[in-house]
């Protein structure tokens, strides 16, 4: 004669299948919520651009040369530069990657930390020449920085 499998034993595994699924998904939607607030909490980063005037380019400065393409992957920068968020403040003399210049405040706009983390490899300095790249558009010469709140 064959055994037939206790009931209650099949009933106490499938509820301990359901409880470990069910607390799997509690662990999961409570850090994904854990992480969200903390994300949304302190703000959103803002990405600043600087306008340089002098004499440009300096010795030994990295020039990227913007495209309509690069505005189109980049809309935050396309804002600050040419768009909504520009806003040219008055010159003055202040610290630039490459020593102290003419320079003004043209923009500024939020980011996302994706959008901020896309500008930083696309534009970003490059960390083992110590070099800060100058972005060109139309003849005008910018530097930017994306801040964290």
């Amino acid at each position: 004669m064959e055994s037939k499998p206790d009931r209650r034993l099949i009933i106490v595994g499938v509820l301990a299948f359901i409880g470990v699924i069910l607390l799997v998904a509690t662990v999961v939607l409570t850090c994904t919520a854990l992480f969200t607030w903390l994300e949304a909490s302190g703000g959103s980063p803002r990405l600043n651009v600087w306008e340089i005037r002098g004499e440009l380019p300096p010795e030994n400065a990295s020039i990227i040369h913007l495209t309509e393409k690069d505005f189109e992957q980049n809309p935050a920068l396309d804002s600050a530069i040419r768009g909504d968020n520009r806003d040219p403040g008055s010159w003055y003399q202040g610290d630039t990657p490459y020593g102290v210049l003419d320079k003004r405040t043209i923009g500024s706009a939020p980011v996302t930390y994706v959008e901020r983390g896309v500008l930083i490899e696309s534009f970003g300095p490059d960390v083992e020449a110590r070099n800060q790249p100058y972005l060109e558009y139309e003849g005008a010469y910018y530097y930017f920085l994306t801040l964290i709140p």
